[in-house]
């Protein structure tokens, strides 16, 4: 019997590797674990075959677990685990988009683990303090750094990071840079790298899996595929969203303790949105959020559903009639 750590999970095999070297290995036929079969991070406990083969027999109990909503349902999907560090990537492209930023905030928060936010292709924009300034308003302590990972500009501060003991993790969009940066920490060119479309400037899915590598400087690093969509989990996470907290915030101030936020009359959100204090984009994202609480508790009721759907009506009217009326005050 011996350990080692998944580096990469295929549908009927895995890859292990520890101090021996990299063996496939299967899991065996009664293997049972709390947290379902092994993921890309787990350490495991195997017995060794011949032929560089081996049989998994148990999964060492998880530091910490990165998951979110899985895209094609409601289970709860398992990213990685055993990270000490999230590095969120978003390109200075037209990948850039504030929204998908800070739900990849919330699930760093969600997972209790630390996460530095990578603007990855500064070099393709001319204005990159106004980029900056917009993700360190959204970001709040979250450090921010400025990379162009072609080229190599910033790469060292973010390698400081990582540290012998640290294991991190790349998520974002397809072409925001993540393969890029994992060939710049690796020094060689181990991962596949395409250029991004012209016609919409997204990435091509050149990351398939997600793969822990051995970096030479120290430290463990996983590559992930691209994720546009991130679902939430639990809508009591959803609640540490700062936008979320502000508008709720600004709620309580309204006239009426019953006030709907569509009457602009004593209704502290409507005056805070025409005045400018909080953004178009903050409030759609509030909204967002709501519709998704509702949804998740109507979800397998049918008189619910119907409540669904007609409260999204209102939901869209009452923001319609909101736009207008700041439309008009100007």
């Amino acid at each position: 019997m011996v350990q080692g750590r998944i580096t990469e999970a295929h549908r009927t095999n895995f890859t292990v590797t520890n101090d021996m070297g990299e063996v496939t290995a299967t899991v065996r036929g009664n293997f049972h674990a709390e947290g379902g079969f092994p993921k890309v991070g787990d350490y495991v406990d195997m017995t060794l075959l011949e032929d560089e083969k081996a049989v998994i027999e148990s999964v060492h109990e998880r530091r910490t677990i990165i998951k979110r909503r899985a895209a094609d349902g409601e289970d709860e999907q398992i990213i990685a685990t055993n990270v000490d560090l999230i590095f969120i990537v978003m390109g200075l492209d037209l990948d850039f988009n504030i929204s998908r930023l800070e739900r990849y905030l919330l699930l760093a928060k969600q997972s209790d683990i630390p996460a530095v936010v990578v603007l990855n292709k500064a070099d393709v924009v001319e204005d990159v303090d106004s980029y900056l300034k917009e993700v360190e308003g959204v970001a709040g302590v979250t450090p921010v750094l400025l990379t162009s990972a072609l080229g190599g500009d910033g790469m060292p501060e973010l390698q400081s990071y990582i540290t012998p003991a640290t294991t991190a993790v790349l998520l974002g969009s397809s072409g925001a840079g993540k393969s890029t940066i994992t060939n710049w920490l690796l020094q060689t060119a181990r991962q596949s790298v395409q250029p991004t479309r012209e016609d919409d400037n997204r990435g091509r899915h050149t990351t398939t899996s997600r793969q822990l590598f051995s970096l030479p400087t120290g430290g463990f690093l996983i590559d992930t595929p691209g994720m546009r969509e991130l679902g939430v989990l639990d809508s009591e996470a959803e609640d540490e969203l700062a936008v979320f907290d502000k508008i709720e915030s600004l709620a309580s101030e309204c006239r009426f303790s019953n006030c709907d936020h569509e009457k602009s009359e004593g209704c502290a959100v409507v005056e805070a949105l025409a005045s400018g204090e909080i953004s178009e984009r903050e409030i759609q994202n509030y909204h967002k959020l709501l519709r998704e609480r509702e949804w998740q508790q109507s979800k397998d009721n049918d008189s619910s559903a119907q409540h669904y759907k007609q409260t999204q009506k209102r939901l869209h009217q009452k923001y319609a009639a909101v736009l207008k009326q700041k439309h008009n005050r100007r």
